[in-house]
């Protein structure tokens, strides 16, 4: 069998797709993406020879739609297991930049955005790999390689669309010097899989950041939100931010005849069930378990009181708790240091979604005799009642893609259908609690193999090249 063959039988058809961008990345002239009802997904330019297929073996190799080998990942890392909920820690912390207007442009409190600008001021890195909204399409996002502090904060705030971050490598190859790089779970882990490869874009990656990820929606959900304010599809968005103003945020799209229509995060939030991504439902890694650095919103009444944008803050790394340091010494972030049962009481619902929610639906998926990814471990056990909140879950996506769905919710007002989402989710996130909650930092995980996986990847690899990143 072909590689294509390979991805199509086992990644593209199945909808294990995590639209990472690699395999388009490493194969600039073979493949490219093309949107579809399923998201961006890879399609050969042309007719593939066997030897241009062969060239597929890479990217076939460390392909996240076909699962991540965590357990070796993590050792290569020279990470350990201890906590499976968070990942690998050295450093678990509460805060923000310490300057207000970089707190200000970030999605909460600023923090990667402080750090990479850090790192150029420092000459750690002479670049960073991020996502900036609205760069060659309002509605779309890109990823380039920033080289100053403004192209940094030009790239503030989270971007909840789906975006093949990886076909950038092209241009990292070509980049003189040292690289950040910020980018979701799915899109860190084939990173870290290439760099253990030896291969030589992914080896000028020396520090790597990204936010906690939870949902993300496909290219549909802006457009329905401007349907809802009775705003035509034939008027052109002139720019989007998904989190501005004062934490925690809100979505602001201003159009090209000049209104502008916004709603707090929790209120756009409606649009999640209707246009949910399906990699963010089959990744089991929510607080970015492969980075030197992972940041998430510090989600308590305390600091939902105070305002401003606060961070959780994830130092995995020696590297990164050295820059932390010194960064705190320099008054360039506030930092306060938290237990780590704090730190996943913030996100325990998601964590939940995620850590046990995405096995029990690739169960699902099992069942039916379709591929699944694989991760190197799983739960020991799933409770029945938790399996049961998953059919409510996952009932609720399924209904929420059906055209009649959506169209319906495209008609309801901002000020009707977001209060009413808001008071649903509390009201479930109320009900479910105890069972969602339930046992969650007492589940055990269990290492399972993956058969050649992770010589599949090494088999590219220099010697030199098998050494930890860190």
């Amino acid at each position: 069998m072909s590689y294509w063959q390979k991805f199509q039988q086992t990644v593209i058809h199945p909808r294990n797709c995590t639209h990472c961008g690699a395999c388009v990345g490493l194969n600039p002239d073979l493949l490219s993406f093309k949107e579809t009802a399923s998201g961006p997904l890879p399609f050969p330019k042309k007719i593939l020879t066997p030897q241009e297929d062969e060239q597929l073996k890479l990217a076939w190799a460390v392909c996240s739609g076909r699962g991540t080998p965590y357990p070796e990942l993590f050792e290569y890392l020279d990470y350990s297991t201890k906590n499976w909920l968070l990942g690998e820690y050295k450093g678990v912390y509460t805060g923000f930049a310490s300057d207000p207007a970089i707190r200000r442009r970030g999605a909460s409190g600023g923090v990667i955005s402080r750090v990479l600008i850090h790192l150029l001021e420092t000459g750690e890195i002479d670049g960073a790999v991020v996502l900036r909204q609205g760069l060659d399409d309002p509605e779309k996002a890109t990823p380039i390689i920033a080289t100053t502090a403004e192209e940094i904060l030009e790239a503030a705030q989270s971007v909840y669309a789906v975006t093949p971050m990886l076909t950038i490598l092209p241009e990292i190859e070509e980049f003189e010097g040292n690289l950040a790089f910020v980018g979701l779970p799915e899109q860190i882990s084939v990173l870290r899989m290439l760099q253990a490869s030896g291969n030589e874009a992914a080896k000028k990656v020396v520090f790597v950041a990204g936010p906690y990820t939870g949902t993300n929606m496909y290219l549909g959900a802006l457009r329905a939100f401007l349907r809802s304010q009775r705003v035509s599809d034939k008027v052109a968005i002139k720019k989007v931010q998904w989190r501005a103003g004062e934490w925690p945020g809100y979505l602001q799209i201003d159009t090209a005849d000049d209104r502008s229509f916004k709603a707090q995060k929790f209120y756009y939030n409606y649009l999640i069930p209707f246009y949910i991504s399906r990699n963010c439902q089959i990744i089991p890694d929510f607080s970015n378990e492969c980075t030197d650095l992972s940041v998430g919103d510090a989600w308590s009444p305390q600091f939902e009181s105070q305002g401003g944008g606060h961070s959780v803050i994830v130092a995995r790394s020696d590297k990164a708790v050295k820059v932390l340091t010194e960064m705190e010494i320099n008054q360039k972030v506030t930092l306060e240091p938290i237990e780590v049962e704090k730190a996943l009481a913030m996100h325990g619902h998601m964590l939940d979604f995620k850590k046990r929610g995405t096995f029990i639906r690739l169960d699902v998926q099992k069942k039916l005799g379709q591929p699944i990814p694989e991760f190197g471990y799983r739960p020991v056990s799933i409770a029945l009642s938790r399996r049961l909140v998953e059919i409510v879950i996952t009932g609720s996506f399924m209904i929420g893609r059906l055209s009649i769905a959506r169209w319906i919710v495209s008609k309801i007002p901002i000020g009707i259908v977001g209060p009413a989402f808001n008071w649903l989710r509390q009201t479930w996130k109320g009900l479910s609690k105890p069972t969602k909650r339930k046992g969650l930092a007492e589940v055990e995980f269990v290492r399972i193999e993956q058969g050649d996986r992770w010589s599949e990847i090494t088999q590219f690899a220099q010697p030199e090249a098998m050494t930890s990143q860190e």
